[in-house]
Parts: C-alpha cells; structure tokens; sequence
C-alpha cells in the first residue's frame, strides 16, 4: 500500500518527498481533477492525502469518493 499527495503547497509536497511520499503540486482544477481520479483508481495508492486549500476548495468532488473503502482519503492542514 503506497500513499499520494496531492497538494498545492510546494514546501508540503518536498517535506512529503523526503520523506518517501509521492505527490503532484496543482495549479488548476484541471490538473486536479487528473491527479485525483489517477490516484483513486490506482490499486496501488490506499491513502489518499490532500492539502487543505485543495480540500477547501474541491470538497463537493471529493466527499462521494470518501464513502468508498479505498484508497483512504485525508486533508492534511
């Protein structure tokens, strides 16, 4: 089980790479919503991460993908 980051924070994402996480810094939705559903469907990935201003910002789109069993989805502060 691999864990993904998906941020707009680019000190979060280079903390996260340091520490062995893998992730994509987002400029748009467009982007987000390629990195995001990528994630999801990646049997791969089980823990979702996402920075807060994402979170905020994309809510509605994520919150019925929580429901689901996998991958597990955070918001990081």
């Amino acid at each position: 089980m691999k864990m993904f980051l998906i941020s707009d924070d680019t000190d979060m994402l280079l903390g996260m790479r340091m520490a062995g996480i893998r992730g994509l810094k987002v400029e748009n939705e467009r982007e987000f919503m390629t990195a995001f559903m990528d994630a999801v469907y990646d049997e791969e990935i089980g823990i979702l991460l996402i920075t807060h201003g994402i979170w905020c910002e994309f809510e509605q789109f994520i919150n019925p993908y929580r429901l689901n069993e996998w991958p597990l989805i955070v918001a990081l502060p």
